[in-house]
């Protein structure tokens, strides 16, 4: 429910053509690989970049604020494109919920660990990563501090 809330937060905020509510996979899923275990706890989703009013169409212009938006309500965020983890792995946006009590150990990881968010990096571990986050590093708020979270 708690990431409902953020998700339906991050779409008032940003208030654009795409639909953020639009999950391609959520959380306790043991079973994709390709996401590296994150969606094996709770707090972890996937997030379409579909244009709601023709699913032919990408919204690649409106990753960005789409990204801000979320993370103004409280997650982790970042645009991953098509390709990004082999042939054929579609465009999203992979979003961890911050403070999600049921986070599986990777998914934590995407938030502090050496290529996490609150590292300033992009939350991708080997091969594919890390790199430098292309949005500006995490945007942390009083109540990210009070928990324990900071930025590197």
């Amino acid at each position: 429910m708690r990431t409902y809330l953020m998700l339906q937060s991050a779409q008032r905020l940003y208030a654009g053509p795409g639909d953020l509510l639009a999950v391609t996979q959520g959380g306790y899923r043991n079973d994709i690989e390709a996401s590296f275990g994150t969606h094996a706890g709770g707090g972890v989703i996937d997030i379409s970049i579909r244009n709601p009013e023709n699913l032919d169409e990408f919204l690649w212009n409106q990753a960005p604020a789409m990204v801000a938006a979320l993370r103004q309500s409280g997650f982790a965020a970042w645009y991953r494109p098509p390709d990004a983890f082999g042939s054929g792995s579609p465009p999203h946006i992979h979003a961890v919920a911050v403070g999600d009590r049921e986070l599986s150990p990777t998914a934590v990881e995407q938030l502090t660990g050496p290529h996490g968010y609150f590292a300033g990096m992009d939350g991708l571990p080997p091969p594919y990563g890390p790199h430098p986050d292309p949005y500006g590093g995490p945007v942390v708020c009083d109540w990210m501090r009070e928990h324990g979270y900071e930025q590197d």
